[in-house]
């Protein structure tokens, strides 16, 4: 998981939110009629594919794409018209995600804090494919950065095969030797592009055999 910069909402998307985001905050603030059926937000998939580079926010794995709500609906009604509050996720992901949100959240792949990306809270084991809390966490944040695997069932065997493959190919070119190694720049440094599925295990795998990236 890494950081994704989001940039600024769509043109369009405010009228809508105007429009739109009362009755949710009636049915779920103050129990007013049934649970909303608009889902405007579906307009703006190919906005957040084009952002997410058609990589789930969660996982990194090539996706068709759901526009998932990071504040889940039925907690903040408020945000269910927010750009910021829209992530492109895998349909794996969003399920295992659904409305869960535990005590001071999840970790936003977009947060404006430097501090709280995602690469300052996870890594993987190359040995597994797992991904796992970064080492020298604080208790707190590797306590938030372990509940989210777990909720979102990123260790799944789907995805750790996935992970596998792709720490096996870069290993294999990375132990034949300097000149292997430059015949495969260019591809070992796409692996590395955010916009590249699974690039984060990619630097992670490069980084722990010694490739300067």
């Amino acid at each position: 998981m890494h950081w994704v910069d989001r940039g600024p909402e769509p043109e369009g998307l405010a009228a809508i939110r105007s429009r739109y985001t009362p009755r949710w905050v009636e049915h779920y603030r103050s129990v007013i009629g049934p649970r909303p059926s608009d889902s405007r937000w579906q307009d703006f998939r190919n906005d957040l594919s084009r952002v997410f580079s058609n990589l789930c926010a969660y996982c990194e794995e090539l996706c068709r794409g759901e526009v998932e709500h990071f504040r889940p609906s039925s907690g903040f009604p408020e945000s269910v018209y927010e750009w910021s509050n829209w992530l492109l996720t895998c349909h794996d992901c969003n399920h295992a995600k659904g409305a869960k949100w535990p005590s001071g959240g999840y970790i936003d792949p977009c947060t404006r804090s430097r501090p709280a990306r995602p690469e300052n809270f996870f890594d993987f084991d190359t040995s597994t494919g797992e991904i796992i809390p970064k080492q020298g966490l604080s208790s707190g944040r590797r306590r938030k950065a372990i509940l989210m695997i777990g909720d979102l069932r990123l260790n799944e065997l789907q995805h750790t095969k996935k992970r596998l493959g792709r720490i096996a190919i870069i290993s294999t070119v990375l132990s034949q030797g300097p000149n292997v190694i430059d015949l495969f720049k260019v591809r070992l440094n796409e692996y590395t592009d955010k916009s590249t599925e699974m690039s984060s295990v990619s630097r992670s795998t490069m980084a722990g055999l010694g490739y300067l990236l």
